[in-house]
């Protein structure tokens, strides 16, 4: 996969008319950085936002240990707005392009220094690990705005935070402020926001220096089988998405 220095879009079609789609940088050897610009409802953006992540992963190159999602501040007052697309093989679509997030052989690594909503929280939480700015929050908006979860959401909360606190926190869609969701859990460290590049380079950097058959073979066995939860975030996802839906 052709990847420059500066941050360059991967294709035309794959970046939103204002610029926010995702975009790469290589910073350093074995490191790619993926910019997502704001998603907070599932609508067009986040569709076009979830097929560029798809084409980074297909084309993902070995030489990648690292990869760092960069989120931006999504608008918390959006609500969610389903696909018209209602069959299995393109919601399963969009899962499997932020599966390779969880491959064995990469450790993928999100970052925030906002307010994060609906999709974001989401993509955020398809990652490994979870880096926030103290002016950060997460909010899964789906109960609160007639969505559902697509990409994951539901297990990881349940692996992440037991079954209650995930329950409370997908059907009231509250807002989890940085330091309550380092504390429970949700994220693995919060750092001033002007801290956040330094503590990002160096959390990398530990990871770079691992053995790195080790660190596959240490994720593989962390791992859970999605599997069945994914499936059962589409048929519900489909089921919202009905004009019929109450």
């Amino acid at each position: 996969m052709p990847m420059e220095p500066e941050s360059t879009p991967m294709t035309r079609g794959d970046t939103d008319a204002d610029g926010a789609g995702p975009r790469l940088r290589r910073d350093q050897p074995g490191l790619l950085t993926v910019a997502v610009g704001p998603v907070g409802r599932f609508d067009d953006r986040a569709v076009r936002t979830l097929s560029g992540l798809a084409r980074i992963g297909r084309e993902l190159t070995g030489d990648i240990r690292v990869v760092v999602l960069e989120l931006a501040e999504s608008n918390a007052s959006t609500t969610d707005s389903a696909s018209g697309e209602d069959r299995d093989p393109v919601l399963a679509g969009y899962q499997e392009g932020v599966a390779w997030l969880r491959r064995a052989d990469v450790v993928s690594v999100a970052t925030a220094r906002g307010p994060l909503t609906g999709v974001a929280v989401e993509l955020a939480l398809c990652c490994d690990l979870r880096l926030l700015g103290v002016e950060a929050s997460l909010t899964l908006t789906g109960a609160r705005t007639g969505g559902a979860p697509l990409l994951g959401a539901t297990g990881r909360l349940v692996d992440l935070v037991g079954a209650a606190r995930a329950t409370e926190l997908c059907l009231t869609g509250r807002t989890v402020g940085a330091a309550e969701a380092e504390r429970i859990g949700l994220v693995s460290r919060v750092v001033p926001g002007t801290e956040l590049e330094v503590a990002t380079d160096a959390l990398v950097a530990g990871l770079l220096a691992a053995d790195r058959v080790a660190l596959t073979e240490t994720k593989a066995l962390l791992n859970h089988t999605l599997r069945d939860q994914l499936a059962a975030e589409r048929e519900s996802f489909a089921r919202r998405a009905r004009p019929d839906a109450g």
